[in-house]
């Protein structure tokens, strides 16, 4: 990140925290002063994964919509959406909420969503970027109205449901992103690209056997890495750790390096790896395997130098915030004297 970059995020932080005056705010995607309260229940039903992706991708183009990146960022960043609970118990409550939003207010919302998760892992924040980059856009009223449209059938079909439990083993059971990536794209474009999505029994299946090994269960080991080089949305690797999970082993034990040639499926896959929350030693790569042989390594160091970059960040923000509160009050003693 440049220094101009970081001297934006800095100055967009302090303003959040001491300039938003209540009075005087007229931004209509502030959820303070122009969201709703007035939030009618929907009728939910937690659907497959292929029935969610399909119902995305009919409202989005029924509203004229023609980019990928935006009605996939629009489930990535409700499947990001922070409030967990025990049994996905608060979703219905989330939706009702999430749905009844004016447009610019829920833009505003995905956007908090996903940059929600930059504190905690601002690599896979960066690999997932292409899904949430149009959130900083000027979007015109078509756009508008199929980011609604879209939020409101992937809520009807139990997005939250799927990725609002807290624990991670009932978030993993759907790769929703390859679901919802692979229904958007139409299929002259996916085999422009090569790219199909391993089904999830197929996954199950491959992982199983992976497990297993030629002479049986094999001894698995702590600490051990996997490095997928051809990782679509990261489905292999969401199986692998469901039988993980079923052996009583915790995933976020082990490494999982992920590698993918397209930036959007990349994108899907650094989403999964913070909602089936594969680890600290989780990562994402875009690029071509074959032309750069030393891509899982670049990938590791990257993510290392964005976490001191955001240590940076947070520092600055903290004296920032300091500063500007010091200097707020020796004006009101000033101004009182």
């Amino acid at each position: 990140m440049s220094a101009d970059s970081t001297a934006t995020v800095v100055t967009e932080a302090i303003d959040q925290v001491l300039t938003h005056g209540a009075r005087k705010c007229t931004d209509p995607s502030c959820a303070r002063h122009a969201g709703t309260t007035d939030c009618p229940p929907i009728s939910i039903s937690r659907s497959p994964g292929s029935v969610l992706g399909e119902a995305v991708a009919e409202a989005w183009h029924a509203a004229g919509g023609s980019r990928l990146d935006i009605p996939a960022g629009v489930v990535a960043a409700l499947a990001l959406w922070p409030q967990k609970s025990p049994g996905a118990e608060a979703a219905d409550t989330i939706a009702a909420y999430i749905a009844a939003q004016p447009s610019r207010v829920l833009v505003r919302g995905l956007a908090d969503s996903a940059n929600f998760y930059w504190g905690l892992r601002p690599d896979l924040w960066t690999a997932a970027r292409p899904l949430f980059d149009w959130t900083r856009e000027d979007l015109h009223d078509t756009h508008l109205a199929g980011v609604r449209a879209v939020a409101r059938a992937a809520l009807r079909h139990g997005v939250l449901q799927h990725t609002g439990d807290t624990d991670p083993a009932e978030r993993s059971r759907t790769d929703l992103m390859s679901w919802v990536i692979t229904s958007l794209r139409h299929h002259h474009s996916r085999r422009s690209l090569g790219e199909y999505h391993t089904p999830p029994d197929i996954s199950d299946l491959m992982a199983n056997v992976l497990a297993e090994g030629s002479t049986g269960k094999r001894p698995r080991q702590r600490g051990e890495w996997a490095l997928e080089p051809t990782a679509g949305t990261g489905g292999l690797f969401r199986s692998a750790a469901q039988d993980l999970r079923r052996d009583g082993e915790d995933p976020a034990e082990r490494g999982w390096v992920m590698l993918e040639l397209d930036p959007l499926a990349a994108a899907g896959a650094a989403v999964n790896t913070l909602v089936w929350e594969l680890g600290p030693r989780a990562f994402v790569g875009c690029g071509d395997v074959l032309a750069q042989p030393d891509l899982a390594e670049e990938t590791l160091a990257q993510a290392r130098g964005m976490a001191r970059h955001r240590d940076d960040v947070k520092k600055l923000i903290g004296f920032a915030i300091a500063t500007r509160t010091t200097n707020q009050l020796l004006d009101a003693l000033t101004a009182s004297r």
